[in-house]
C-alpha cells in the first residue's frame, strides 16, 4: 500500500478517453450521452474543467443474502454464481427508475457523458464543476465527504453519491518518474536469477515460490492459464521492462492490458514503482495469468471516489476486454474515517455484485501498523474491512537452503526506525460489524472485548522491505527491492489465481468472495497445513509497551491475530483444501455469454 500524496507530474500529449459501454439494451440506456447547452471547449490552452459522479440507485430483490449463500461453503447454493442477465432480472435498479434518472441527466446543460454500469445499479456521470454544484451542491474542487444533494427529480430513485475531484479533460496520461530506489540487504536461502536480480538481496521468484508452495501447483502444471486479474492502478500503464525481468529469471513475460477510467489522466496520477511490483508480484507466483490488467483511477487527491470508480471499470464487460476478471488485486485503500457514508455503501454495493458474479477480491491491510491511518488518526483500512474481501497483512521471512519458510514473524519496524517506522496493518473496523463467518481459534473477548467488528487482516504474506523482493522499473533506476503489503497482496492473489485455474480446468466455479472459505478450513483438522501460523511479532506503532504486546493491540499469538490474520497460506494444501470443499452434483460454472 502507498501513501495517496497529491503529485505534479508533466503532462504528455495522449489522449485518455475511456470508452463508452456497449450495447445497452434500449434507446434511453445508451453509455455515451452528450447533452446539450454546454458551451464550446474554447482555447486549447485552456482545457475544460470536468468532474465525475457515481450516483447507487435503488435496487430489486435481496443481493445481500444471495451472496452470503453463494459464498457460504455449508450452502448448497455455493459457488453457484450468476449470469449477467441473471443479475440484472433480479438485482437491477428498475427499468422506470434507470430511464428516469438518464433522462434527467442527459438533459442538463453541462453533462458531457452519462453511462450505466452494466449491472443497471450505478451511474457514471462526467460533467462540469457548475453542472456539478448546480444539481449534486459539489462546491468543493476536491473530493467531497459531506455537503452532497440529489436533485429533488431523482429523490428516491438515487440512493448514494460520490462526487470526484476536479480534473482537466483531454490531457492524456503521463510518463513514469526517474527516482531510484534504495538496494536492501541480502536475503536467506537460494536465490536463483541473472546477476542484476540477486546483487539487490531480495527475494527472487523462485524463493517465493518454494516459500509458499506454488513450485508444487508448477508441477501440477498450474501456472494461472486463463485466469484474469485485475489491479487497481493510480498511474497509466507503462511498461516497466517486462521483458527483462521475465528474462531474468527465464519465465514467460507477463500478458498486461490496461484501460483508465474518465478522470484518470496526467494530472492525476500518481507516479510509484506500485504497478510494477503488483505486476511482477502477482506473474512471480502466477507466470501464465492469461492477463493481468491495470485500471487507472485518480489517487493524487483522495482513495474514496477513485475506489467505487475502480469497481465500476472492474464490472464493465466491454472496458474489461468481454470478460470480467477472476481476481482482484487491490493493493490501495485509506481508513474508513476518509470516507463517506455514500462512498462505503457504493464501495459495498459494488464489491457484493463482484461477489455475486464469482469475483475473488483482495485488499492491502496497509503499512501504519496496528489500526495505522496515513492520513493521520487511527482506523482500520477499507476496502480490507469489507466482509466481501479478503484483507491481506505482511510478515518477514526467514527461509532455509531449499527455500522453505524456516521463520516468519510480524512485519514492524516500530521497535527500531523511529519516525520512520512501517509495518502491517489491521485492527477491528469502526464501521463494520463481525461477519457470522468470522469465528476461529484466537478471536474472543481477548482480541476485542466488548465490540464485535469486523476483524482484518484475513491472510499475511512477505511484506518487509529488507530483504524485499526484487523488482525492475527500468524508470525508476532498474533493479531494486521493494516490499509492504502492496507486495503481499499480489503474492496471496497469485495463489488464489492459481487454484482458480484449477478449478476452472475440473470444470467448477470461480471461488467468489473468499474470507468465509478461509474461516471453515481454519475451524477443521487442517489449519496447521493450510496455514502458517505467524506467532511471534507485533503490529502495535508501541512495541515495546505492555498494551503493545498484548493480541488486542496487534500481537501475534496462535491462531487468528491482528496483525497476520490466519496466517500465510501454503498454494498446494489449500489449493487440495478447496477442491475437496467445491460444490458437487451441479453445474455452477457462470457463462459470460455476449455482451447485451
Amino acid at each position: 500500500m502507498r501513501l495517496v500524496i497529491p503529485l505534479l507530474l508533466t503532462l504528455a500529449a495522449l489522449t485518455a478517453a475511456a470508452s463508452a459501454a456497449a450495447g445497452e439494451p434500449a434507446a434511453a440506456e445508451r453509455g455515451a450521452v452528450r447533452a446539450a447547452g454546454e458551451g464550446a471547449r474554447g482555447a486549447a490552452s485552456s482545457p475544460p474543467m470536468r468532474r465525475v459522479v457515481l450516483l447507487g440507485l435503488g435496487t430489486r430483490g435481496k443481493l445481500g443474502r444471495y451472496v452470503r449463500k453463494v459464498s457460504n461453503p455449508s450452502s448448497s447454493r455455493y459457488r453457484r454464481f450468476l449470469k449477467p442477465s441473471g443479475f440484472r432480472s433480479r438485482f437491477s435498479a428498475p427499468p422506470a427508475d434507470r430511464r428516469r434518472v438518464l433522462r434527467f441527466l442527459r438533459g442538463q446543460a453541462g453533462v458531457r457523458r452519462v453511462q450505466l454500469s452494466s449491472t443497471r445499479t450505478t451511474a457514471l456521470a462526467v460533467l462540469s464543476p457548475a453542472a456539478a454544484q448546480r444539481l449534486f451542491c459539489a462546491s468543493d474542487p476536491g473530493v467531497p465527504l459531506s455537503g452532497l444533494c440529489i436533485p429533488p427529480r431523482l429523490r428516491g430513485v438515487v440512493r448514494q453519491v460520490s462526487v470526484g475531484e476536479q480534473y482537466e479533460a483531454g490531457l492524456g496520461p503521463s510518463g513514469s518518474s526517474g527516482a531510484g530506489r534504495e538496494p536492501l540487504s541480502a536475503n536467506t536461502g537460494t536465490p536463483e536469477g541473472c546477476a542484476e536480480a540477486r546483487a539487490t538481496g531480495a527475494y527472487l521468484p523462485n524463493q517465493l515460490a518454494a516459500a509458499y508452495g506454488t513450485d508444487r501447483l508448477r508441477d501440477r502444471g498450474l501456472s494461472g492459464r486463463g485466469v484474469r486479474v485485475a489491479i487497481l492502478s493510480g498511474q497509466p500503464y507503462r511498461d516497466p521492462g517486462l521483458e527483462t525481468w521475465s528474462r531474468c529469471f527465464d519465465l514467460p513475460e507477463p500478458r498486461v492490458e490496461s484501460f483508465s477510467m474518465p478522470s484518470a489522466n496526467g494530472t492525476t496520477a500518481t507516479v510509484s514503482n506500485e504497478q510494477a511490483l503488483d505486476i511482477q508480484g502477482l506473474a512471480s507466483l502466477a507466470p501464465g495469468l492469461e492477463r493481468i490488467m491495470p485500471i487507472f483511477v485518480p489517487l493524487d487527491q483522495n482513495f474514496s471516489h477513485s475506489f467505487p470508480l475502480f469497481m465500476f471499470g472492474v464490472l464493465d464487460r466491454s472496458r474489461q476486454f468481454g470478460r470480467l476478471p477472476d481476481v482482484l488485486s487491490i493493493s490501495d485503500g485509506v481508513c474508513e474515517k476518509f470516507f463517506s457514508p455514500d462512498q462505503l455503501r457504493l464501495g459495498e454495493r459494488l464489491l457484493r455484485e463482484a461477489a455475486a458474479f464469482g469475483i475473488t477480491a483482495l485488499a492491502a491491510a496497509g503499512d501504519s501498523g496496528f489500526l495505522g491511518c496515513e492520513g493521520g488518526g487511527t482506523g482500520a483500512s477499507y476496502p480490507n474491512s469489507s466482509r466481501f474481501v479478503t484483507g491481506v497483512g505482511g510478515t518477514n521471512l526467514s527461509l532455509d537452503a531449499g527455500n522453505r519458510i524456516e521463520r516468519q514473524v510480524v512485519w514492524s519496524t516500530f521497535a527500531t526506525a523511529g519516525t520512520q517506522a512501517v509495518g502491517t496493518g489491521g485492527g477491528p473496523s469502526a464501521r463494520y460489524g463481525r461477519p457470522g463467518y468470522q469465528r476461529a481459534s484466537g478471536i474472543g473477548a481477548e482480541l476485542q472485548p466488548g465490540d464485535r467488528s469486523r476483524l482484518t487482516p484475513d491472510l499475511a504474506a512477505m511484506a518487509s522491505f529488507e530483504p524485499g523482493i526484487a523488482t525492475f522499473n527500468e524508470g525508476q533506476g532498474g533493479w531494486g527491492a521493494d516490499g509492504g503489503t502492496s507486495a503481499a497482496t499480489p503474492l496471496s492473489a497469485a495463489i488464489v489465481a492459481l487454484v482458480s485455474e484449477q478449478e476452472r480446468r475440473a470444470g467448477r466455479a470461480r471461488l467468489g468472495s473468499l474470507p468465509p472459505l478461509l474461516y471453515e478450513l481454519a475451524r477443521g483438522p487442517g489449519y496447521g497445513s493450510i496455514f502458517f501460523d505467524i506467532t511471534v511479532g507485533t503490529s502495535s506503532r508501541k512495541p515495546n509497551s505492555a498494551v503493545g504486546q498484548t493480541p488486542a493491540a496487534g500481537a501475534a499469538q496462535p491462531g487468528y491475530d491482528l496483525a497476520t490474520g490466519l496466517g500465510s497460506l501454503n498454494a498446494s494444501a489449500f489449493a487440495d483444501a478447496v477442491a475437496t470443499a467445491a460444490p458437487r452434483g451441479r453445474e455452477p460454472r457462470v457463462e459470460e455469454g455476449p455482451p447485451e
